[in-house]
């Protein structure tokens, strides 16, 4: 069976989408308060570019995919959920963008403008999430899967198609047959003949 690399890259992006913005609102308080250094924001900078990255690189993935998967399912919904992907990895560039910003304004406004990424932040997880809904649709309720299962579920087809222990098949070594209980039993009627000759002897030496 084929392992597609599309299902193992998505898990990247889902899991830092989700950690980001806690993050953010830590380091942004943190930083308003002098008790972490401005360039501390490098890194929230570092998992942006690193949520973008995974998210483009699972996009492109499913793209490489997809003419695969159009052999079992519908392309209307294959193109829903691309477009979703779409929608949130441009939410990333967004926000990377933002930080970078943010890095650079003054200290007066950037508390603000750090708090505007979080919010775009908050808003890619609701994206990340629709996305990872209908991608979870296409497989576990469309049967997206199929796509590379095809050879696997022949052989297994074919392997309950062999006989069973105890089963007569055509194949069986020792085959029935189905006269056999309509066979006369020559013993049987070979003691029904002795017996009715030892009534004749009986009655001969009666007579």
């Amino acid at each position: 069976m084929q392992v597609p690399f599309h299902p193992i890259i998505v898990h990247f992006p889902i899991a830092l989408t989700f950690i980001v913005p806690l993050l953010i609102l830590v380091f942004a308080f943190m930083i308003k308060t002098n008790k972490m250094s401005h360039k501390t924001w490098l890194i929230i900078i570092g998992l942006q570019i690193a949520t973008t990255a995974t998210g483009y690189l699972a996009l492109e993935t499913g793209e490489d995919e997809e003419h695969s998967v159009e052999k079992v399912l519908d392309k209307k919904l294959i193109h829903e959920h691309e477009e979703a992907a779409e929608i949130f990895v441009g939410s990333t560039v967004i926000a990377l963008v933002l930080s970078i910003a943010a890095f650079f304004l003054k200290s007066q406004i950037q508390f603000l403008a750090q708090l505007v990424v979080c919010l775009v932040s908050l808003l890619s997880c609701y994206l990340v999430y629709n996305t990872g809904s209908s991608g979870g649709e296409l497989v576990y309720v469309h049967g997206a899967a199929r796509a590379y299962a095809q050879n696997s579920g022949d052989d297994s087809a074919s392997e309950g198609l062999l006989p069973t222990p105890g089963m007569n098949t055509s194949e069986s070594p020792l085959p029935v047959d189905e006269n056999e209980s309509l066979k006369t039993d020559e013993n049987d009627y070979g003691q029904s003949d002795e017996a009715d000759e030892a009534e004749d002897d009986e009655s001969k030496q009666e007579d």
